[in-house]
């Protein structure tokens, strides 16, 4: 048998970096490829030694060399409406190039949401299925590291949906699934949904748990949605407007406690890895200690 490689889409992201540093620590059993829609940081991981190649969801003629020779994909998709068009031609591509197994990274969904981009990730989840290529899906509740990002500078971190509850994890602990996953294979992962949702807590919650486990002031500015409706507004494509309009849907049915298919704990960080997701106050003290 030949060593399964593994292309990882969106290398240089917030969850698929992580996926990588995963491989970097325990890549045995599988040859990794990274891909990037940027020339320029595909050469520079060629020069680190690393097996790069350029893949632009929105050029299709780059799918195929992007697929040759690899067995098993990281599937993620951009913030925009886009994603529909990008999923299924890559999936089509990816039949053509016999891939075995595909990983995709979707949202944590009932699959009755009226959130658009809810049900968009639900057709290409249909769509993955119906090619016949083994699957599994990750779905991650609200990734707390997009929330933080700023964090450590400012001492402050920005909810659009008031002081309601909302079930997260860390985009540390996806790419750990992820990996596991891919490394793993579809013989054991095959046709499984994985969902992560570690803790179910508000804005200030998550404030005074951070706070008492830095022991750094960490404060959470509740904002209603109505202010980030006006910054889409301003978006000038219409793909990410688009985007963007369905993430304000999504904090208007949160800020009025109608996410309840969400605001649960489902923990399949500890089904694949045998641990539990990082919580908050684990994170607080390695992160901000």
């Amino acid at each position: 048998m030949t060593t399964p490689r593994v292309l990882i889409i969106g290398a240089s992201g917030t969850v698929g970096s992580k996926v990588v540093k995963e491989f970097d620590k325990n890549g045995e059993g599988i040859v990794l490829r990274l891909a990037t829609s940027r020339r320029e940081i595909a050469e520079k991981w060629q020069t680190e030694g690393r097996e790069a190649v350029v893949l632009d969801l929105n050029e299709p003629t780059t799918f195929a060399s992007a697929l040759a020779g690899v067995d098993r994909v990281f599937l993620l998709t951009g913030y925009t409406a886009d994603m529909l068009i990008q999923s299924k031609q890559l999936v089509d591509a990816a039949v053509d190039a016999g891939i075995s197994h595909i990983v995709h990274l979707g949202v944590f969904t009932s699959r009755r949401d009226i959130i658009p981009h809810f049900i968009w990730h639900d057709l290409i989840e249909t769509y993955i299925e119906a090619s016949k290529i083994a699957w599994t899906h990750l779905h991650p509740n609200v990734i707390t590291d997009t929330v933080f990002a700023n964090i450590t500078e400012t001492g402050s971190f920005t909810v659009n949906w008031r002081d309601m509850p909302q079930g997260w994890v860390f985009a540390a602990d996806i790419a750990a699934v992820a990996a596991t996953v891919l490394r793993e294979g579809p013989e054991k992962h095959g046709g499984a949904n994985y969902w992560l949702s570690t803790e179910v807590l508000t804005g200030p919650e998550v404030a005074n748990i951070l706070t008492e486990a830095s022991g750094k002031e960490i404060k959470c500015i509740t904002l209603d949605p109505a202010s980030l409706e006006a910054h889409v507004a301003q978006i000038s494509t219409v793909p990410e407007r688009a985007y963007m309009e369905s993430a304000v849907i999504t904090m208007k049915l949160a800020a009025a406690g109608q996410m309840t298919a969400q605001t649960v704990v489902r923990d399949d960080v500890l089904t694949v890895l045998g641990r539990p997701g990082t919580t908050m106050t684990e994170w607080a003290r390695q992160k901000l200690n």
